[in-house]
C-alpha cells in the first residue's frame, strides 16, 4: 500500500503583494505539485529567475522547477485569451508547460458578458476588470431564466458549438438589457474557439485528479492568489476579492479532501500596503492617503504614479513629522507601485492585531515575512524608530480582533509603539547570526505577539536575498 503525501499551504495574511510566489518558488523543491485554487487574471504573482522578471496570473508558480506539476483548480476561473498568452510567453523563455500543467475540468470560464458587466459596475471597488466577479457571481446563479450561465472548462471540451452558442447568447441577453450594443469585450467568441484548441492538452478530465496522487505519496503545495484581509467571506465588503483566499478553501477548490493537510505558511509584508479602497488601520496618512492614492486623471490614469513620485524629494519626505508625507517616501524606497497601472499603493505599519488574527484564523504557524531590507528606511526618519501596531481600540473599547464591517473597522484606532531601528544595508546579508540586534528582537516580538515561528525573512527583490531562519 502507498504511503500517502501531504500538502501545504502558502497564503498572504495582509491585503495583497506580500511576495506569495516567491516564497512557493523558493520551497516547491520540496514538494510534486504545485496547486492554485481561486483567483483568476486579476491575481498577478511574479517570480524572478537569472535575472528574468516573470509575471504570472494563472499559471503556478512552480514553473521553474521542470520536475513539478502545476495543478489548477476548480476554484479558479480562467480567462482562456490570457492563459494561451501566458503560455506562449513561458515557452518564448524556455519553459515548457506540456505534460506538467493541469487545469480542472471543472474550472470556471471567463465568458465575453463577464468583461462587459465588470467594465460596467467594477469600477467602484477597483477590480482589475478581468471578469472575475462577474464569473463567480454566475457560479451562483447558475441559471438565467433557461440560460445557463455558469460554463466550465470541461463543458466548452466535450460540446464547443453547444456551449459557445449559449455564451454568445448570454452576450446577447446583457448587451440587450443593459443598452450595451455599442460596447466592446475585447474577448470574441471565434479569438476563444482558437484558444481552446491550445488549451485543450492541458485539460485534466479526471475530477479525482490530485486526490489519486496525493494518496499514492505525491506533496503538494497549495498556492493562494489574492489575501487573507480580501477574502469574500471574511474581508470587509464590498473590499475584497470575488473568491475565497482562507488557507480552508484550499481544499474545495484545490480538489483535495482535508485529510491530507500539514500546514499552513502565511507570507507578510514588514510594510504593509493595500491597493484601492477599504479599511487599512496602519496607514500612514489614513483617509488622506486613501484619497491620495486613488485620485485619477480624466483618462483613468493614477494622478500621482510613479512617474510623478520619482520627482519628490524623498529624503525631506522621509523626515517629515506628517506620516501621509514620511508614508509617500516609503513607498517610494520600497517600491509600492501597481505593476501595470503605475498606481502608489497604500502604506502602513506593521499591524500586530491583524496578523495575528490572521495566524489564528487560518491555523499559520510559520510566517515568512518579506520586505525586511526596507526597516532600515525608518531609521532616517523623525523618530528614528520603527512604528509597531500593538492594538486597537474601537468606539473606546480595546479589542483583539478584526471587525466584521467595514464602517466599523474604519472607526479603530491602532495603538502605534515604536521600536529601535537598524541603518545598516541587510541585503546582502544571508545568515541570521549577522542581522542587526534590533531586527532580531523585533522577530521574536512578532512570533511572541502571532504565537508563530518565522521561517524566513526576505532581505530583498533577488531570489536568492532571503535568510533563512528554520
Amino acid at each position: 500500500m502507498d504511503t500517502p503525501g501531504y500538502a501545504d499551504i502558502v497564503i498572504g495574511t495582509q491585503y495583497g503583494d506580500e511576495g506569495k510566489a516567491r516564497v512557493v518558488d523558493d520551497i516547491a523543491k520540496h514538494y510534486d505539485i504545485v496547486a492554485r485554487f481561486n483567483g483568476g487574471a486579476n491575481a498577478g504573482h511574479t517570480v524572478e529567475y537569472k535575472g528574468q522578471k516573470v509575471a504570472l496570473k494563472q499559471v503556478p508558480s512552480g514553473i521553474f522547477h521542470p520536475e513539478k506539476l502545476l495543478y489548477v483548480g476548480s476554484g479558479c476561473v480562467l480567462h482562456l485569451l490570457k492563459l494561451v498568452d501566458e503560455i506562449q510567453k513561458l515557452e518564448a523563455i524556455g519553459i515548457n508547460l506540456k505534460n506538467r500543467l493541469k487545469l480542472s475540468v471543472n474550472a470556471g470560464v471567463i465568458q465575453p458578458h463577464h468583461i462587459l458587466l465588470d467594465n460596467m459596475i467594477g469600477g467602484k471597488i477597483g477590480t482589475t476588470r478581468n471578469g472575475i466577479g462577474p464569473a463567480y457571481a454566475d457560479r451562483a446563479l447558475r441559471m438565467w431564466g433557461d440560460r445557463l450561465l455558469n460554463i466550465r472548462l470541461g463543458d466548452i471540451v466535450e460540446n464547443t458549438d453547444e456551449y459557445f452558442r449559449k455564451m454568445k447568447e448570454n452576450l446577447n441577453f446583457f448587451k440587450d438589457m443593459y443598452k450595451l450594443q455599442d460596447q466592446s469585450t475585447d474577448m470574441s467568441i471565434e479569438a476563444m474557439k482558437q484558444a481552446l484548441e491550445t488549451i485543450t492538452e492541458y485539460v485534466e478530465p479526471d475530477t479525482l485528479f490530485l486526490q489519486k496522487k496525493v494518496s499514492r505519496g505525491a506533496n503538494v503545495v497549495f498556492e493562494g492568489a489574492q489575501s487573507f484581509m480580501l477574502d469574500v467571506n471574511k474581508g470587509s465588503i464590498p473590499y475584497v476579492t470575488s473568491s475565497g483566499t482562507a488557507a480552508a478553501s484550499a481544499y474545495v477548490g484545490g480538489d483535495l479532501s482535508p485529510e491530507f493537510h500539514r500546514e499552513t505558511i502565511g507570507v507578510a509584508k514588514a510594510i504593509m500596503s493595500r491597493v484601492g479602497h477599504g479599511p487599512f488601520a496602519s496607514e500612514f496618512g489614513g483617509k488622506e492617503s486613501e484619497n491620495y492614492c486613488m485620485e485619477a486623471n480624466e483618462d483613468g490614469s493614477p494622478r500621482y504614479g510613479r512617474q510623478v513620485e520619482a520627482d519628490y524629494d524623498i529624503e525631506a519626505l522621509l523626515q517629515s513629522e506628517n506620516p501621509f508625507e514620511m508614508g509617500k517616501a516609503i513607498r517610494h524606497l520600497s517600491g509600492e507601485y501597481g505593476t501595470v497601472t503605475t498606481r502608489p499603493r497604500r502604506i502602513g505599519a506593521l499591524d500586530l492585531v491583524q496578523l495575528t488574527y490572521a495566524a489564528q484564523i487560518n491555523g499559520i504557524r510559520k510566517l515568512v515575512l518579506t520586505k525586511c531590507d526596507l526597516l532600515n528606511a525608518y531609521s532616517k526618519t523623525s523618530t528614528g524608530t520603527i512604528p509597531l501596531v500593538t492594538g486597537y481600540t474601537l468606539d473606546g473599547k480595546s479589542i483583539d480582533y478584526v471587525p466584521a464591517s467595514a464602517e466599523a473597522y474604519a472607526r479603530v484606532v491602532p495603538t502605534i509603539e515604536q521600536r529601535p531601528a537598524f541603518s545598516k544595508d541587510i541585503s546582502d546579508m544571508r545568515e541570521p547570526n549577522d542581522l542587526p540586534a534590533e531586527l532580531k528582537k523585533l522577530l521574536e516580538e512578532i512570533e511572541e505577539r502571532t504565537s508563530c515561528k518565522i521561517m524566513g525573512i526576505g532581505v530583498g527583490p533577488g531570489r536568492e536575498q532571503y535568510v533563512n531562519l528554520s
